[in-house]
């Protein structure tokens, strides 16, 4: 999805004058969005701050896997 840019073309970005260093695909006349290390960055920062992690496994749910694994290693026996 992410490709590395071989034209020498300034950063999409709002106010970034910056040399694109990389492409994404877009839709309509555009056809490509250009965008530089710095922004992609800034972007992949902003984005895993808004991501929620998936929560660990609670010690009941490990006891509940682990009991049924056995019992299925029971049944296959």
């Amino acid at each position: 999805m992410i490709t590395d840019n071989i034209f020498k073309v300034t950063c999409d970005v709002r106010n970034c004058r910056n040399i694109a260093q990389y492409t994404l695909p877009a839709k309509g006349r555009m056809g490509h969005f250009y965008i530089c290390g710095d922004c992609l960055e800034t972007i992949a920062k902003e984005v895993a701050a808004k991501r929620v992690p998936k929560s660990p496994t609670n010690a009941v749910k490990k006891a509940l896997n682990r009991k049924s694994e056995t019992i299925r290693e029971m049944v296959d026996e």
